[in-house]
């Protein structure tokens, strides 16, 4: 069956990964574990050897008393479970603890190099059943004695034993090891929900949202990088939620400004055919509905040319032009507005001409129409300041000012935004469709320009872009 669960395959993955840490921690701490109570049964038997080497050693030599010595193989066979057995120079059992076959005494141990150790000094350990002296193995530490009678002790303790005192520690660690697996999975499974719970939902809520439903949030309670990935999702949903919105917003606009002058050309139009207007009138009326129509292709104009703009089809034509002459041309287009509205225009020029290097026609329509911008949302007899500024990185900023009431500072990031009109607090014309800024914007953004605003309420608003300089005539060749 394939997997496709994220949080299946997370889960398998840690646990998988939990299981092979253990396994691999429980194998290295029994090898580590077994050897170290080795050499501590080992260490426990050679001390019993020195201590029964010195018992003997006293008995012999001082009282010839070995009874504490007897006494002592009985403790020590008891307590450790060990038994004992002495041999002389020759390799022969002279001397037996109680556990230990009384038949054994006068036989030879065959193993010659262990007996020749012993001999020599040395302590010896080996594991087995010592020539069928014991009937299962047994761990053996021979220790020298070297005294005239007895020339080594070899202490023996069982295997049986050994691996049984091991097997409890083994089952205790796996009880230990189990549960703290146990416990591992348990938060595994915890960590793996949390960090898939906000996938899932974002999975759900991108489904509600490709059905239309932009209002969909999910819930943050992280700031890992999935707490950063859904607040990122949450505002994308509220920008897609507020696109949505100001789209119908347009949807709305433009079909108002499409239906008012397509009701009047049909009204005037109907009533010079069917003579409800006067031959004499008809010149006027006739006159709006060509002013009505200019401004149906102005719109047409503007949703096709923004159209083109973000989809990357904008062809520029630079050339080397006045910026200055520009702006004077364009002031003189909207002069009849500006006397409409009493608004004088402040002109203020870094040099007295100043070239520069843009598609003319584009940066005329980003003139125009922030200036025709200005006028709109500035109060009767108000005035419009714009100026030229050179800096020294061979770029030009203009800026465009009018004193009117200035923009919402939450209204100030959606302002370049297609389809967005903030008429409610920017003045009383309602008459835009809404695409000019946005125009303006992608004209600049094809130059490889930019542009800023900044806006105080009741105090106005500057626009500001960036042109390239030309290089001055004398530097062609």
């Amino acid at each position: 069956m394939k997997i496709k669960s994220i949080f299946t395959k997370q889960l398998l993955l840690y646990v998988g990964t939990l299981l092979a840490v253990f396994i691999l921690v429980g194998i290295i701490l029994s090898m580590v574990y077994t050897q170290h109570y080795m050499d501590e049964t080992k260490e426990d038997l050679i001390n019993q050897g020195m201590k029964i080497s010195k018992e003997y050693k006293k008995a012999y030599y001082f009282t010839g008393d070995l009874s504490n010595l007897e006494y002592e193989l009985q403790i020590l066979e008891g307590y450790m479970a060990a038994s004992i057995f002495f041999i002389d120079k020759n390799g022969v059992v002279v001397l037996t603890s109680p556990g230990i076959n009384d038949a054994w005494i006068g036989q030879a141990i065959a193993n010659e190099g262990v007996i020749k150790s012993v001999l020599e000094g040395n302590v010896v350990t080996l594991q087995g059943k010592i020539n069928g002296m014991f009937d299962e193995p047994v761990l053996t530490v021979g220790y020298p004695l070297q005294t005239d009678q007895i020339a080594g002790i070899f202490m023996c303790t069982s295997m049986t034993e050994i691996e049984h005192s091991l097997q409890g520690m083994y089952k205790m660690g796996f009880s230990i090891l189990t549960a703290v697996m146990s416990i591992g999975i348990v938060l595994v499974y915890i960590f793996s929900k949390k960090i898939t719970k906000p996938l899932l939902q974002m999975n759900e809520a991108t489904k509600v949202i490709a059905g239309g439903n932009f209002e969909q949030r999910i819930e943050i309670k992280s700031e890992d990088e999935i707490g950063q990935l859904a607040e990122s999702f949450n505002h994308m949903a509220e920008s897609l939620d507020k696109y949505e919105k100001v789209r119908r917003d347009f949807i709305a606009n433009v079909s108002h400004d499409l239906r008012s002058p397509l009701t009047s050309i049909q009204g005037f139009l109907g009533a010079i055919l069917d003579g409800t207007i006067p031959q004499e009138k008809q010149f006027h009326y006739l006159n709006i509905v060509l002013e009505e129509t200019k401004r149906l292709t102005k719109l047409t104009n503007d949703i096709v040319e923004l159209s083109r703009a973000q989809t990357s089809n904008i062809t520029l034509e630079k050339t080397r032009f006045d910026i200055n002459t520009l702006i004077r041309e364009s002031i003189e287009r909207l002069e009849p507005r500006l006397q409409q509205k009493d608004i004088k225009i402040d002109a203020i020029f870094a040099e007295k001409e100043t070239y520069v290097c843009a598609d003319e026609d584009k940066i005329a329509r980003v003139i125009y129409n922030l200036v025709d911008n200005a006028i709109k949302f500035s109060d009767i007899d108000k005035k419009i300041e714009i100026e030229t500024i050179l800096k020294e990185n061979k770029k030009l900023l203009i800026s465009v000012k009018d004193y009117g009431k200035g923009i919402d500072e939450e209204d100030l990031k959606y302002i370049f935004d297609r389809f967005y009109k903030e008429d409610s607090s920017r003045g009383k014309d309602k008459t835009g469709s809404g695409l000019g800024l946005c125009i303006v914007r992608e004209f600049l953004l094809a130059h490889g320009e930019n542009i800023a605003v900044k806006s105080e309420k009741e105090k106005g608003t500057t626009f500001i872009f960036s042109l390239k300089l030309a290089e001055k005539e004398n530097k062609k060749q």
